[in-house]
């Protein structure tokens, strides 16, 4: 039985990541992070792999949410796809050490399957890239011939781009997402 994981509880999870990385983070770190021991955390019913699942399901739901203003608004789909890139690079700087060991550790961890059947997946993360681009087509500001294949792939350029240069290169929010954005603009006059 796995336990319910609080927020402070999570917090410590990154933490615990930042400092030692996806591949050698133990419940142990986790628990030093969260001022307990390991066998307070075990008796809770909390182990590493359904902290790093709930930590990782709940950057998802993070995600969500912030996507939402994007999803709603009024404006171009080419308008509400910036609006969705800030929520991605949002998401991004808050969750770096958790979404660079998605990235650089096994790629399962990133389609784990929990309890309850739900499924991290990367559905999570783009479909809201495809609504925006169906949209963008259809109002004229956004090209895109199969929209759900190019959410993946927008997904999985801007993201971990942004999350390897922010993480790898040390550069400043500013910097990366205005050289993700102009790329994307060399990469769309490309297309057009």
């Amino acid at each position: 039985m796995t336990a319910t994981a609080s927020t402070e509880l999570l917090a410590s999870v990154e933490r615990a990541l930042e400092e030692h990385g996806m591949d050698s983070v133990t419940l142990e770190h986790i628990a030093a992070e969260a001022g307990v021991n390991r066998v307070t955390l075990y008796r809770q019913g909390h182990t590493r792999e359904a902290l790093l699942t709930a930590t990782a399901l709940h950057a998802a739901s993070e995600f969500r949410d912030a996507a939402l203003p994007a999803l709603t608004h009024s404006g171009t789909g080419a308008a509400r796809l910036d609006l969705l890139l800030d929520a991605l690079f949002d998401l991004a700087d808050r969750h770096l050490a958790l979404l660079a060991g998605l990235y650089d550790g096994p790629t399962a961890i990133f389609h784990l399957a929990v309890e309850d059947h739900r499924v991290l997946t990367r559905l999570e993360y783009t479909e809201p890239f495809a609504r925006i681009l169906t949209d963008g087509v259809r109002d004229g500001t956004l090209t895109s011939d199969d929209p759900a294949e190019d959410a993946e792939i927008l997904f999985n350029l801007v993201g971990w781009t942004y999350i390897h240069l922010r993480r790898s290169h040390g550069w400043s929010t500013k910097r990366a997402r205005a050289g993700i954005r102009r790329q994307l603009k060399v990469a769309i006059a490309l297309t057009a």
